[in-house]
C-alpha cells in the first residue's frame, strides 16, 4: 500500500509530518531516498521539528550528517537517530540492532542490505522533484504505518 504527496512550498511539509510524528514511536525504521538535493534532510528537518513541538521539548537541527553518519535526538517520549549512508559501501556486516531497539531511526540514502533486511517493518518515502514542485511518496508493507499516516 501507499500514497503520495504534491508539495509546492516548504511550509506544506509540515502537513505531512503532522500525520507522521504521532504514529513515530522508538523501534520504528523510515528510509528515505531522492536525489541529490530532492529534499531528504528538509523532510527530516521538518519532522523532527514536529516531534520537538508535540514534545515539548528543545530542538537544534543539527544539519545533514553525511560526514559524521548519525545525529542523535532526545525528545520526552523517543529518541532518534538520523543516518546518511551517502559515502558508505554497502556491506551485510552493517547493523542496527544497536540503535533500534530504543531508537526511532531515519536513513537517508539507504543501503540495499539494509532495505532488504528491514523491508517487512520499515516506512519508505521518495522524494521527487519534479519542476517547481515535490512530490513525497510513502510505501510499506507492514499496513500499520499507512493506517495510522492516512
Amino acid at each position: 500500500m501507499s500514497f503520495s504527496f504534491t508539495v509546492k512550498h516548504e511550509d506544506e511539509l509540515f502537513e505531512i509530518t503532522n500525520k507522521l510524528a504521532p504514529t513515530l514511536k522508538n523501534q520504528n525504521i523510515i528510509f528515505i531516498e531522492g536525489g541529490v538535493g530532492a529534499g531528504k534532510t528538509t523532510f527530516i528537518r521538518y519532522l523532527l521539528e514536529t516531534l520537538a513541538k508535540s514534545n515539548q521539548s528543545k530542538f537544534i537541527f543539527q544539519g545533514s550528517p553525511t560526514y559524521q553518519r548519525e545525529n542523535q535526538y532526545y525528545f520526552n517520549q523517543l529518541n532518534c537517530v538520523h543516518f546518511d549512508f551517502y559515502q558508505v559501501e554497502d556491506s551485510p556486516g552493517i547493523d542496527l540492532e544497536d540503535y533500534i531497539i530504543d531508537h526511532c531511526l531515519f536513513i537517508e540514502w539507504p543501503l540495499n542490505s539494509l532495505k532488504k533486511r528491514y523491508q517487512q517493518e520499515a516506512l519508505f518515502i521518495k522524494v521527487k522533484t519534479e519542476n517547481n514542485y515535490r512530490t513525497i511518496e510513502m510505501h510499506s508493507e507492514n499496513l500499520q504505518w499507512l493506517h495510522q499516516i492516512q
